[in-house]
């Protein structure tokens, strides 16, 4: 294999790398806002006296 092929196929690599690392990335901080909302919510709803939290049903 010619040394540019060999190049050219490490660039391709390292390019899918750094995208791959952005998806993962933006998923994560996706699922930290969801959770963050979530949660937010649930305090909203505590807060209200519409969840008792520790309360038997």
């Amino acid at each position: 294999m010619k040394e540019y092929q060999d190049l050219i196929g490490k660039i391709i690599i390292a390019a899918a790398i750094v995208i791959a690392g952005a998806l993962v990335a933006q998923a994560v901080m996706g699922a930290g806002q969801e959770i963050a909302s979530h949660l937010s919510n649930l305090g909203t709803l505590v807060r209200d006296g519409l969840l008792q939290a520790g309360a038997a049903s």
